[in-house]
């Protein structure tokens, strides 16, 4: 199993292989300078960018890589992958936009030849050093985002350039750092053209969402589970650590970038994701697979009272009851049963769980909260809606001041799995924050409490878990 998750993930963060067949394979370097004047000027070329390289001499390096780049093309594989690096920074080292612009086109040419010569490249690359036209095309769209001066046209160049890139090679092999600035390019499209990139920037961040959560939740998998009792299961309970926190290292910032920028935008409000939708749901009312993707969409984002969505759901379930008696908590809880991926499962859950709490039932809420846990346990929002099933049991308040300090037990705990909503989920600090907030309002006086012998930091029980006492 963790061999399998170590080629669909970890391998993505190294380099991305494919079978080609060139011309060169069995080539040494030699074969492929040839001979002559040329060749010896190509060697000597080499040699002196790779020293200036290593001592990070970057216009150094450029001088002599230059000579091997435009004399000797298929030198060497890492030939592109140096002169990427040295561009890099030497448009980032400079502050005459001249020169910068200099490099940058030199840069998106290192990508265009590379691109040009790849089957060839290929043929003689070791597993490490082979790549794709897609692995290619993302880093030159991620390169051409962060570097390309601000023309009217940079935002959708830079766009396309992503999705061609990304549609090649296939969104679960794309690295952590290019899905970070695609979604950035996309979200800054979206904010420079709503109307038309709306949709777009939709689906870009359920795209993204999703990989950085299965991703997430694969590196998990790399947990040494035996007990550990010889040297070599130290080593290997160490190297699967190391390989599950080089996942987490790469998605964990994409995915809190991604969560963000979405929900600091408006493109989820209800009334424009009616408006976007609406004409479509009614031209394509055969295409289920659509509807259910559609639908989807409006629950993740609350907007299950609107007209659209009962429009939706009494299409494709038109059996069942409407939404006001029940019928949402039934479409629920059958795409629930037959979800085998766990993000969706675990939004799945809470949605059910909201339903529940809806009506009062708070048991089953919280029932469908650790459910929602079970299939994904960063999914901080159950943990939100457990702290208000906890609150919502507390007893009413009183003039009594023991039933009051008793009471406030419950926002103790309450406050507890806010914390733990936005330790495990960054992406719903804000919420757990305005929970937070509300639930402190509601604590024992600390002056009160002093009087009663009550300190900070006491451990107390309530509904049988253990809680820190705070006081207000």
């Amino acid at each position: 199993m963790k061999t399998k998750l170590f080629a669909a993930a970890l391998f993505a963060l190294a380099s991305i292989t494919a079978q080609a067949q060139g011309n060169y394979a069995g080539t040494t370097i030699y074969d492929r300078i040839g001979h002559g004047a040329d060749s010896t000027e190509v060697l000597t070329a080499i040699t002196l960018y790779r020293e200036a390289y290593k001592d990070k001499n970057w216009e150094e390096a450029y001088q002599n890589w230059i000579v091997v780049f435009n004399k000797a093309p298929l030198a060497q594989s890492r030939t592109y992958t140096d002169g990427v690096i040295i561009l890099q920074q030497l448009i980032q080292g400079t502050q005459d936009e001249a020169q910068k612009k200099t490099y940058f086109d030199q840069l998106m040419k290192v990508y265009d030849q590379r691109l040009a010569n790849i089957d060839d490249l290929n043929s003689f690359a070791t597993a490490k050093t082979t790549t794709t036209k897609g692995n290619i095309t993302t880093r030159k769209a991620n390169d051409y985002f962060t570097f390309a001066p601000n023309t009217p046209d940079k935002l959708e160049t830079s766009y396309k350039m992503f999705k061609d890139g990304i549609n090649d090679m296939g969104v679960n092999d794309v690295q952590g750092f290019i899905l970070y600035n695609f979604i950035l390019c996309s979200d800054a499209r979206y904010k420079a053209n709503p109307t038309e990139a709306r949709e777009d920037f939709i689906n870009d961040y359920f795209t993204t969402k999703e990989v950085c959560e299965n991703l997430l939740e694969q590196a998990k998998e790399f947990a040494f589970t035996d007990s550990i009792a010889t040297q070599e299961d130290s080593i290997r309970a160490a190297e699967l650590e190391a390989q599950g926190a080089k996942i987490v290292a790469q998605y964990q910032p994409t995915f809190n970038k991604c969560q963000e920028l979405f929900f600091n935008s408006d493109a989820a409000n209800c009334a424009d994701l009616n408006k976007l939708y609406a004409a479509k749901v009614e031209a394509n009312q055969e295409d289920r697979t659509y509807l259910r993707q559609v639908l989807n969409v409006l629950s993740d984002f609350e907007c299950d009272s609107s007209a659209l969505y009962t429009k939706i759901f009494d299409i494709l379930y038109p059996k069942k009851e409407k939404k006001a008696s029940g019928g949402s908590l039934d479409f629920y809880l059958e795409e629930y049963s037959n979800e085998t991926e766990s993000a969706r499962k675990a939004k799945l859950a809470a949605n059910i769980a909201q339903q529940y709490y809806k009506q009062g039932r708070l048991a089953d809420c919280e029932k469908w909260c650790r459910n929602a846990l079970a299939a994904q346990s960063t999914y901080g929002h159950a943990y939100l809606m457990i702290a208000n099933c906890i609150v919502r049991k507390a007893p009413a308040a009183s003039q009594n001041v023991n039933s009051m300090l008793q009471r406030s037990y419950y926002f103790c705990l309450a406050i507890d799995k806010a914390s733990r909503a936005k330790a495990v989920d960054p992406a719903c600090a804000s919420q757990a924050n305005r929970q937070i907030a509300n639930y402190t309002a509601n604590l024992f006086p600390k002056s009160e409490a002093f009087m009663m012998g009550k300190k900070a930091g006491e451990k107390v029980t309530v509904l049988g878990e253990t809680t820190t006492l705070r006081f207000k």
